[in-house]
C-alpha cells in the first residue's frame, strides 16, 4: 500500500500541488488524469524519488520513503514515456542490467528471471533484438519488464499509451490487468481518459481534486 500525506511541491511562487493526500491499496490501480502541465509527471517523479518534495510523507507498505530526491533502491519501478532503453543493449540485456549492477544478482539468476519476464510479456522472440528493431508497443513492454526485474513495491507509468496505436494500447491494458491479478500495485499518469477508465480502480483528477494553491 502506498500512502501519501500532506505532500507539497512548488517551483518558486508557483504551487504545483499542496497538502496532497492519496492512498493506493495493495494490488490496486490508481490513474491520475488532468491536462498537460498541471503537475502529474512531477508527482510521479517525486513518488519515484527522482524529484524532491517540499514537505509531506510517503509510505510504501508502512516503510517511509525519502522525499529528498536522492532516494536509493528500487522501491518504485517507473516506466517513462520515452522508455529510456539502452540502445546498445539487447532486450534481454536491458532487463538484466539493473538486477546485476544494482541488485547484485548473479548473472545466471538474472538471465533466468529476465527470460521469465519476457515470456510473460510476450517478448521471447525479441530477446536478442535491439531497441531500434522494436515497435513502440514492444518497447513499452520491455520497459515494463525492466521495471519489474527489480521487484518494486509499486509500478508507476508515465503516459503509457502515448504514441501507441490501438492494438498496442489494448496490449498495455491487458498487461496492467495481468499484473493487477498478480497483486502488483500500479500508479498510472495519463491524459487518455478512455484508457484510464478501463484500467483504474480509482481515478484522481489533478485538475479538479488537487489543491493547486
Amino acid at each position: 500500500m502506498l500512502e501519501v500525506k500532506n505532500l507539497s511541491k512548488a517551483y518558486g511562487d508557483r504551487t504545483i500541488f499542496k497538502n496532497l493526500d492519496i492512498k493506493i491499496e495493495s494490488g490496486e490501480v490508481l490513474t491520475i488524469v488532468g491536462p498537460s502541465g498541471i503537475g502529474k509527471t512531477t508527482f510521479l517523479r517525486i513518488i519515484a524519488g527522482l524529484l524532491p518534495a517540499d514537505s509531506g510523507t510517503l509510505k510504501l507498505n508502512d516503510e517511509e520513503l525519502d522525499i529528498s530526491g536522492n532516494r536509493s533502491g528500487s522501491k518504485v519501478g517507473v516506466i517513462f514515456q520515452d522508455f529510456n532503453l539502452f540502445p546498445n543493449f539487447t532486450v534481454k540485456e536491458n532487463v538484466m542490467l539493473a538486477p546485476k549492477m544494482v541488485g547484485k544478482t548473479a548473472k545466471d539468476v538474472a538471465s533466468q528471471e529476465a527470460d521469465e519476464l519476457l515470456a510473460e510479456l510476450g517478448l521471447t522472440e525479441q530477446a536478442d533484438q535491439y531497441p531500434f528493431q522494436l515497435s513502440g508497443g514492444q518497447k513499452q513492454r520491455v520497459a515494463i519488464a525492466r521495471a519489474l526485474a527489480m521487484k518494486p513495491g509499486i509500478l508507476a507509468y508515465d503516459e503509457p499509451t502515448s504514441g501507441l496505436d490501438a492494438e498496442s494500447t489494448e496490449r498495455v491494458i491487458s498487461i496492467i490487468a495481468q499484473l493487477k491479478s498478480q497483486g502488483v500495485t500500479q500508479l498510472v499518469v495519463t491524459h487518455d481518459l478512455p484508457f484510464a477508465q478501463q484500467v483504474a480502480d480509482e481515478t484522481l483528477d489533478f485538475g479538479k481534486e488537487v489543491d493547486l494553491g
